[in-house]
This record gives C-alpha cells, structure tokens and sequence, in this order.
C-alpha cells in the first residue's frame, strides 16, 4: 500500500478575501477544490491511503470528505509542515511514503517520484520543477548524480541567487540551475525519529532539509519530466491563470466535471442554458442562464448561480449559490459565494467576498467576507 500525507493546514493568507470563509485547498476550481485534484492525481498514480492533514478552518475539510472510504481527515495543531508528521507519527505507515502539499495544481507523474526514491536509497527525495523565474521558490542545486548539494528556502533577491549560482556552479556538474522544490517529498520512515529527536525541525524547507544536509544524509532530486504542468496557487493572480490553463487543456490528463457539450464548453447536470456560451468555459450543475446571456470567453461558473437577463461575464470565476441580475457585467473578477450584483452593476478587476450584496460599480476593489458560510455547505 502506498501511503501519502497530503498537508492541508496553511493560513493562505495572500488569498484573502477567499481564504477568509475556507481553507486554500478548498477553494473552487471549475467543479471541485484544489484538493480533490491532488486526491485524484495521486490515486491516479496508485497512491491508496491518502491521510490529510488539516488545520486551519480544517473543520470545512472534514465536512467535505464525511464518510469518504478514499481520505482519511486529521485535524491537528501542527506548528509547521515537518511537525505534522512528528503528530501523526503514530498513524503513518512504516515505510516510505509522499508527503504534498494540498495547494498545488499539478500533473506530475508522482508514482515515477516514488520508483525513484526507491531505487536510490536516500532518507529524501524531492520532487523538482525547472522554471523560468525560480525566486518565489525554494532553489535546490544538484551534482551529477543528482543528489542535493544545496537547498535554499525562497531566496531574498535575485543577487542571492546569481551568487548561489556563482559559487556552486564550480563545485557541480548540472545543466538545471532553475530547479525549484515543488512541495512532492518522499521519505524513508527514519525520517520520524529524526523529528522525535529532534524538536526543532519544523518546516522541511528552512528546517528539515538544511538539517540533512548538514549532518550528511542523502538528499536526492527527482526533476519532473519538462511538460509537466506544475502550478502553486498562493495569490490570487496564480489562482486565475490555473483556472485558465485547466480550460485551456494545458493540464494534460486532468479531467474536469461535466460534460463536454461543444469545443471548450463544458457543462453540468440540470443547467437552464438560454443565454450565449463562448469558450473557454465551465458551468457547474443547477446553474440557470437567462436569454441574452454573454458568458466567457475564459469564465468559471460554479454550480447553483443564476445569471439574469444580458448579463456579461467574461475572464472572471463566479463560486456558488451566487445571483447576477439583469444586465450587470462582471469582468476580471472573482466572486465567492452567495453573492447578489444587482441590475447594471458593472464589476471589474476585482475580487467580492461571500454574501456581499453589490449595488454600485466596482472597480480594482476587493470587498471582506459578509457571511463566512463555505460554499459547499448544504442548505
């Protein structure tokens, strides 16, 4: 059995307002959470026990996987990434296992992740991306042999990194210098004696990894194949372009809910279409769309909306439950749920918290949380 911790506890604090009503890797994206895609990829790469480690708003995680026999939901009060695994030490298995992060979009092929690991025989190994600006990201450098000699968490400038380029570039023999952790770690179980003894160690990046380099463990890289899509949705910009890229096909093999009614047009069950459809563009189930409807192109409609009569909605992600009456017009923006635009509001470039009722034009503005209900909850 292949096990993997799956770490869902993080603030997301540069997602506000949508991380005020849920957790990060619940946030809706074109017809289930974050999560349930991380959940789908690793089942798809034979990954069958897959344990979540929840903390903040995890009781929103729980609700969502309630008599699920595929996750299994802890609620804990972790300080950091690695002490997760020093609290659920009790429940992992005695093996090697993966531990992801729960915010990531990706399609990696994470059971070659695994293969590798074990051929390598190292206490780590962990999933690498080449990109073209690496500076949001923890730097790795490799020798030959791919092992790490080198892990940075998130370097301060582009001067720090010309330098760690500089200085290691003579001591290696690696043509990837872009390379950046992608959160996808496999762990020899000595890992947990490793955190029991050591108290300290909390997060894998500033804490753990430095640690096992430090003291002379064998740290291994495993670089995903180049096209491979790898995104970590932390702000709000990065959240939208992920949006865009899964209706755009970009992430190979992952499938979205629906039905593919047309080229770019998918849609859900029990929708009232009157309106115009311009793909790319998901409508969830139960969503109503009045004649002279304009959705898309890029837009995300979640399930349970009502848009009115004339409404414009385009390069925007409208999440649940959520009213547009007749001819509001709603452009680069994300609304959450239960949200009301009143008739001939125009709403652009900006991002309206749940249960907000919207009756005059917005531009650039990002309005709290009204009513911190998720939007998964049932009526």
């Amino acid at each position: 059995m292949l096990s993997a911790i799956i770490l869902a506890g993080g603030l997301g604090s540069r997602l506000h307002p949508l991380t005020k009503t849920l957790p990060k890797p619940l946030i809706p994206l074109a017809g289930k959470p974050i999560l349930q895609y991380i959940v789908d990829l690793l089942k798809t790469n034979g990954f069958d026990r897959l344990i979540v480690a929840a903390r903040y708003l995890g009781h929103h995680i729980v609700d969502y996987y309630s008599g699920s026999k595929e996750v299994e939901v802890y609620l804990i009060d972790s300080k950091d990434t690695a002490d997760v695994l020093r609290i659920l030490a009790d429940v992992i298995s005695k093996d090697c296992f993966l531990v992801s992060m729960g915010d990531v979009l990706t399609n990696a092929p994470v059971l070659e992740l695994y293969r590798d690991h074990v051929k390598n025989s190292a206490i780590a190994t962990i999933g690498l991306k080449e990109v073209e600006n690496p500076l949001p990201y923890g730097l790795v450098f490799l020798d030959e042999r791919r092992r790490i000699v080198l892990f940075t968490e998130k370097p301060i400038s582009l001067e720090v990194y010309l330098l760690s380029v500089a200085h290691y570039k003579y001591r290696v023999e690696s043509s990837y210098w872009n390379l950046v952790n992608t959160g996808f770690y496999m762990f020899d179980d000595s890992i947990l004696t490793i955190l029991k003894e050591n108290e300290s160690l909390m997060d894998f990046g500033r804490h753990v990894f430095p640690f096992l380099l430090e003291n002379d463990y064998e740290l291994r890289g495993w670089i995903m194949p180049a096209e491979t899509y790898w995104s970590d949705i932390g702000r709000i910009e990065t959240y939208k372009e992920a949006a865009w890229d899964l209706l755009d096909n970009k992430v190979s093999g992952v499938q979205i809910p629906g039905v593919l009614k047309s080229s770019g047009i998918r849609v859900g069950d029990n929708v009232d279409l009157k309106g115009e459809l311009i793909p790319p563009v998901y409508i969830g189930s139960n969503v109503v769309v009045e004649e002279g409807a304009k959705i898309g192109p890029y837009a995300i409609i979640e399930d349970d909306v009502v848009v009115g009569k004339n409404v414009t909605i385009h390069e925007s992600i409208i999440w649940h439950k959520s009213l547009l009456m007749d001819e509001s017009y709603v452009y680069d923006s994300i609304l959450m749920n239960n949200v009301v635009v009143k008739p001939g509001v125009k709403i652009v470039s900006s991002v309206i918290g749940a249960g907000n009722v919207v009756s005059t034009d917005l531009y650039r503005q990002k309005l709290d949380v009204v009513k911190e209900v998720s939007p998964y909850a049932q009526d």
